[in-house]
């Protein structure tokens, strides 16, 4: 028995669907998650570009350069456009044409409240300074991506999850006074950081503290709580839509003050503290799990055992279910205590002494230095920056689509909810592999048949072909999302103990690089206008057959070390319970 399965054995003698993984994961996922959801979609709400046009001349024309506008028998006519002023003068002896810039600055629409563009004037030539507020995010999210995930595999997930909470909280809340653009950039990249330090602990919390066959449920919760906090967000964005993204800000921000209790609420990771042999903050938490599930005495006492069974836990021992006997250790071969010989290679085998105050703490490098997992993880990299792209490319267009940008927003989030439902039903069902060549096959189909009636239907809004490719283009949606969710559950199984918080960060910054060019997608459209749609969905396709290449994580335990890595891969999986 491996010591990935020795953890899951715990949590079934504990109750694995019980009161305190109840009140832990509703926590982390419909109440913490909100935080993290808001950092990245708020920009949609409030780096709108209203409506707008030059303000009008308040002074002579003489006096903007353009002489003799003010004669007897000469007549002005002004037309105010986005980023210049036309004035046309006649006069008896000849007619003239001057363009000016927008000399008293910009009218911006009032019904859409004021929002960062109209505040600090980003249009025209300050044009895409404004979507720098969101790469700027993305660039953050890759140093959190890389430094908050490497200490949470050091020294645990809830330091990393509290310190990061409430930093974001506070941070989010600063945001709101800032002065100037500059600083408003700054702090998003600061704040992207910390989001992403919080939203990967987060994650992998929920990962870790149930066993394997409950996994695929917790992911689902994961993605109906997001797609909920979506359809949230687009309803604060409505309704104080006449309001300065100031409000906004604060209020989505203020709701996360329970950030100042969070570390009374959470508890550390069982099975980090059993992977880094922190044996008595893991049987205060195994009592305190006891005592919230009203395990029997007995039940406890069998859990108890198991961490502290010196045949289980202070030996050698195998993982794959390999039979037990003496394990070759640099290259001499060692006795079992039942006397048993056995001859078998050393790279099947790993320590799990619970009570050794050394612990190797393996970091991204060693990642690096297998050659399997470096594979697997150079396809996962890709597959998260395609995603990014895809997911936020789609949603950061959505309020240019015809219609009301808040409804746009607001199905966008919507169509995620029987994306979530797919995903629920497809997980354990098909596993995660083979879901995850489904959901991107149908993204990149559905994203490229939508530009082509797209470009089929011209002009026509109205026509058959426009309706549909609009169909088409939330149907690809739906894959995204769905993709995006099985994601966050399938990258993370792939990934050791050990190096899981540090592989599924690389991941996410891989994501990053995706997210920071896809609020430029609308600026690419603007010249062809099926180029996105095309883009993301080669892309999907590509994702779709490098997925034929990673090993099904469904139905086995999780890792516990990269040395067991190989052997682990070609574990056959066994029955997990479906949804």
């Amino acid at each position: 028995m491996d010591s990935s399965h020795h953890v899951d054995r715990i949590w079934n003698g504990l109750d694995p669907v019980g009161t305190y993984q109840t009140c832990q994961i509703s926590y982390l996922l419909f109440i913490a998650m909100f935080q993290i959801n808001v950092v990245v979609l708020n920009f949609v709400l409030y780096g709108h570009v209203p409506d707008y046009h030059c303000s009008p001349l308040h002074e002579p024309l003489s006096k903007y350069g353009i002489p003799h506008a003010e004669e007897n028998g000469t007549k002005s006519d002004i037309t105010y456009g986005k980023c210049e002023i036309s004035v046309f003068t006649n006069s008896t002896n000849s007619t003239s044409k001057s363009i000016l810039s927008c000399k008293e600055g910009y009218s911006f629409d009032k019904n859409e409240g004021a929002t960062i563009i109209s505040e600090w004037n980003l249009v025209c030539d300050q044009a895409g300074v404004g979507e720098l507020g969101q790469t700027l995010v993305m660039a953050g999210q890759i140093v959190g991506a890389t430094l908050f995930t490497s200490l949470a595999d050091r020294y645990g997930r809830k330091p990393v999850f509290v310190s990061t909470h409430l930093l974001l909280f506070i941070m989010s809340l600063s945001i709101t006074f800032v002065p100037t653009f500059v600083v408003f950039a700054i702090m998003r990249f600061v704040i992207g950081a910390l989001q992403q330090g919080m939203g990967l602990a987060m994650s992998i919390m929920t990962l870790e503290i149930v066993p394997q066959q409950y996994r695929g449920i917790v992911g689902a919760l994961g993605q109906f709580a997001w797609t909920g906090f979506v359809v949230i967000l687009a309803g604060i964005g409505y309704f104080m839509r006449n309001l300065s993204w100031r409000y906004i800000q604060f209020v989505t921000a203020f709701v996360s003050v329970h950030a100042l209790a969070s570390y009374w609420i959470i508890d550390e990771s069982l099975r980090w503290l059993i992977a880094n042999r922190r044996k008595d903050e893991a049987l205060k938490v195994i009592q305190r799990v006891a005592r919230l599930n009203k395990v029997s005495q007995s039940d406890l006492a069998e859990v108890t055992l198991l961490l502290n069974d010196d045949h289980e836990l202070t030996n050698r021992l195998t993982c794959n279910n390999r039979p037990q006997g003496p394990q070759p250790i640099n290259g001499a071969v060692s006795t079992v205590p039942d006397g048993s010989e056995d001859t078998q290679d050393d790279t099947y085998t790993i320590e799990t002494r619970l009570s050794d105050n050394h612990v190797d703490k393996p970091t991204f490098l060693d990642l690096l230095r297998h050659k399997l997992l470096l594979k697997h993880s150079l396809i996962l990299w890709f597959t998260w920056c395609i995603n990014s792209l895809t997911y936020f490319g789609l949603y950061l267009t959505s309020t240019s689509l015809t219609g009301n940008r808040h409804l746009n927003f607001f199905l966008n989030g919507l169509v995620e909810l029987p994306g979530g439902l797919l995903y629920a039903l497809l997980v354990n069902r098909l596993g995660r592999k083979r879901s995850s060549i489904l959901f991107h096959s149908v993204t990149g189909v559905a994203l490229i048949l939508s530009v082509v009636f797209l470009e089929m239907a011209g002009d026509d809004v109205n026509s058959p072909l426009s309706i549909l490719s609009t169909m088409l283009n939330y149907v690809g949606k739906l894959g995204i999302a769905a993709s995006f969710a099985l994601i966050f559950l399938y990258s993370p199984e792939l990934y050791p103990t050990n190096v899981r918080n540090v592989g599924l960060g690389l991941c996410s910054a891989a994501a990053r690089i995706g997210g920071m060019v896809a609020p430029y997608s609308n600026i690419f459209a603007s010249y062809v206008i099926w180029g996105p749609g095309v883009v993301f969905g080669i892309c999907c396709i590509v994702v779709a057959l490098l997925a034929l290449l990673l090993p099904e994580t469904n139905g086995k335990e999780l890792p516990q070390t990269i040395e067991d890595y190989n052997d682990w891969v070609k574990q056959p999986p066994k029955s997990s319970r479906k949804l």
